[in-house]
This record gives C-alpha cells, sequence and structure tokens, in this order.
C-alpha cells in the first residue's frame, strides 16, 4: 500500500492520455480534464484552436504523470525515499505550471 499515491498518479496519468486521445481523435471534450466541471463545449468559440492548444499539453501532462508515477514505485522498491519526495516535488510543479498554462490558453478561446 505504500505505492497507493504513484498508481493513483499513473492511472491519472493514462486518464489525461485518454482525455486527449479523445479530444484529438472524436473531439470530445472530458469535463474536469479538458473543460471545468458544469462547462459545456458550446461555450468554446474556436474548437479546432482550442483543440490544437490543448492536445499537445494534456498529452505532455499525462505522459509526465505516467513517468513520475513508475518513478515513484521504482524510488520506493529501491529504498530512495529522499528521492521520492523530490519527485513528488517536481510532479507538483509540473501539474501546477501545465495546469496554468492550459488555463490560460481556454481563456482564449471562451
Amino acid at each position: 500500500m505504500d505505492n497507493l499515491f504513484d498508481v493513483a498518479i499513473v492511472f491519472g496519468g493514462m486518464y489525461m492520455l485518454y482525455s486527449a486521445i479523445q479530444l484529438k481523435v472524436n473531439k470530445v471534450f472530458k469535463q474536469g480534464v479538458v473543460l471545468p466541471a458544469g462547462m459545456t463545449d458550446k461555450a468554446i468559440k474556436d474548437k479546432e484552436g482550442f483543440i490544437k492548444y490543448t492536445y499537445p499539453r494534456l498529452l505532455l501532462e499525462g505522459i509526465m504523470l505516467i513517468l513520475i508515477g513508475i518513478a515513484g514505485i521504482a524510488l520506493d522498491f529501491a529504498g530512495m525515499v529522499n528521492t521520492h519526495v523530490v519527485i513528488y516535488l517536481i510532479a507538483l510543479v509540473v501539474l501546477l505550471v501545465s495546469t496554468k498554462l492550459i488555463e490560460n490558453g481556454k481563456k482564449k478561446f471562451y
């Protein structure tokens, strides 16, 4: 159970990848991942521009989360707890920066 958060991070990253692919391929705007809760895609002025802006960032964020989760699991098994804490701090910074970038870009399209 020590790796519960790491497993959750991996699954969260996988869901972000899934949401990014659904956005790009099927034009599905997942609420809570791509769109804020309670908002529909009808509020987006330029859907194609929004997809072009959001897709690579969401894809990169998903990949980063998967890698961070896997690294956390590996570090736990290797007994490198201090390094694991650093990985969590890096993950936090990555999430904050990428979420801020995506949110700033979204404002252009609403």
